[in-house]
């Protein structure tokens, strides 16, 4: 009898034991595995904010989506501030910061990438941000023109060498046989101050960028020659960084384009929104003029449809170079452009 109850009470003993074993082992494994595993919505909300400062080469609607990126939260959302958007002046200043380590980006045309190159900077053009050649011929009202062959005898005003527009323009005369220096009186201004001459009757055309083409049209002036046109594909400004920040920080240079390239789907999706950042980016300029400007920068994809960087557009905008005198060695796309960031469509 005694014996029989002793193996009762260890039975049941036993059973507790095992009972409380078995709590202890199920109950806090789900508590653990809750606590280690990382919710990626949380994740991602709290992730660091890397802050930028960007070099322009200087402050102009081409470079709008640039600023639709950053007012409408583009970059926040890619987990980037910037700090500062820094007018430099030229292209060459704009790098240079960028080679320091003082900017991480910097916007202009991607020869200044092969430029630094030749003198020892290691950067790399990353995205596209201005494409086609946005540069347009205006003339007096009583101006007659049906090819450019008229362009013989005229007054014309254009911005300094060695910028795009006078490229464009010495490469427009070459083509229909007249001479830069003797079958034309050009008047070389700086940039945003083509038009002057023109409406006060001292030139007969004037070879500008945008705002001021609409600015000229708004005034009388009449359109007749579009270089977007003649040159649909051209890398005419990219975002560059250097070597030293791809190799260090990969992930920032990857966000940085995806933001670019939403800007630009977003710009062709969103015209209205565009305009309005361009308006606010740009108050000093009427805003019908405002809104113009970016509606033909649209249409002729002078903002293109994404960041990508086409090795057409880039030989074209390096052919130019070289026919102007500015480059006289090959520069090879793989040796200016990265295009591994660009989102995959």
């Amino acid at each position: 009898m005694k014996k029989t109850f002793l193996i009762l009470i260890l039975s049941i003993l036993v059973a507790a034991l095992g009972a409380c074993s078995s709590g202890n082992s199920a109950s806090p494994a789900p508590s653990t595995n809750a606590a280690e595993a990382p919710d990626p919505a949380k994740s991602d909300a709290n992730k660091e904010m890397d802050t930028v400062l960007v070099t322009e080469a200087f402050h102009t609607l081409l470079y709008l989506p640039l600023y639709v990126a950053n007012k409408e939260g583009l970059f926040e959302n890619n987990h980037i501030k910037i700090s500062n958007i820094r007018s430099a002046g030229t292209g060459p200043t704009a790098l240079a910061s960028v080679l320091a380590g003082e900017a991480q980006f910097s916007v202009h045309g991607p020869e200044h990438v092969g430029f630094a190159k030749e003198k020892g900077g290691h950067a790399k053009a990353v995205s596209a941000v201005a494409n086609s050649a946005p540069v347009w011929i205006l003339a007096n009202k009583n101006v007659a023109f049906n090819s450019p062959e008229d362009l013989r005898g005229k007054r014309i005003v254009v911005g300094l060498a060695p910028g795009t527009s006078n490229t464009l323009l010495k490469r427009l005369l070459r083509d229909h046989g007249l001479d830069f220096t003797k079958d034309v009186t050009v008047t070389e201004v700086q940039n945003g101050s083509e038009l002057g001459p023109v409406l006060a009757g001292q030139a007969d055309i004037a070879v500008a960028y945008q705002p001021q083409v609409e600015q000229g049209l708004s005034q009388g002036l009449q359109l007749i020659y579009n270089f977007t046109e003649k040159y649909p594909e051209y890398a005419f400004s990219t975002f560059n960084t250097s070597i030293q920040l791809m190799e260090k920080n990969p992930d920032l240079v990857k966000r940085f384009v995806k933001s670019m390239d939403e800007s630009l789907k977003f710009i062709h999706q969103n015209p209205e929104i565009a305009k309005k950042v361009a308006r606010a980016e740009f108050p000093e300029l009427d805003g019908e003029v405002v809104d113009n400007a970016v509606q033909r920068m649209i249409d002729s994809n002078v903002y293109p449809p994404n960041a990508n960087i086409t090795e057409e557009a880039f030989k074209v905008a390096i052919d130019m170079q070289k026919f102007v005198g500015n480059i006289k060695t090959d520069m090879k796309y793989e040796d200016i452009v990265d295009a591994s960031f660009i989102p995959n469509e």
